[in-house]
């Protein structure tokens, strides 16, 4: 599936969301691609959102998305609405892919991904991320259980913890 040249305000804009609840079912979702996208006033840009249930998110790309004044520009969560099962989520998220991902967060926190300790992402990818933080200087990039980071693209700032809100509000 291809999602491309989109304007959205207000909401998510680019997302994977609420997978992982079908009790006894997997649920999966693959190959998808979100290009051409320009979010403004929103509350999460390039974002997977996941209940620690079982599935995958596999082969997803982000590509020339634009952020302005978004609360959490890249995000990944293994524990949506909640933060139970964090990280004993068995819910696999992997190859994904986030290329020319340019503009400014609400807040000063550009990335937060926080994996499942259970099942760490893998195969993430990072290519020309410049998000700066809402006074202009550098944000903050934090990254939990992500395997291979050091050789992903993205240099993580801190941790992500397991408790992050569903919707960031104010500075971290």
């Amino acid at each position: 599936m291809h999602v491309s040249n989109v304007v959205c305000q207000e909401s998510g804009c680019a997302t994977i969301g609420s997978i992982g609840s079908n009790a006894g079912q997997p649920d999966i979702v693959e190959n998808i691609v979100f290009k051409n996208i320009t979010c403004k006033h929103s509350s999460n840009a390039a974002w997977i959102k996941t209940y620690s249930g079982t599935g995958r998110v596999r082969n997803v790309t982000f590509e020339d998305i634009v952020v302005e004044d978004v609360d959490q520009p890249i995000y990944v969560t293994p524990c949506i609405y909640s933060s139970n099962g964090c990280d004993t989520s068995r819910l696999s998220i992997s190859d994904v892919t986030w290329r020319n991902v340019t503009g400014k967060a609400r807040y000063n926190v550009a990335v937060g991904i926080h994996c499942s300790a259970a099942a760490p992402c893998t195969g993430f990818k990072f290519e020309n991320i410049d998000i700066k933080a809402a006074d202009g200087g550098p944000a903050k990039i934090l990254c939990s259980n992500i395997q291979n980071q050091a050789t992903s693209g993205l240099k993580c700032t801190g941790p992500c913890p397991a408790n992050w809100p569903q919707q960031l509000r104010g500075n971290r």
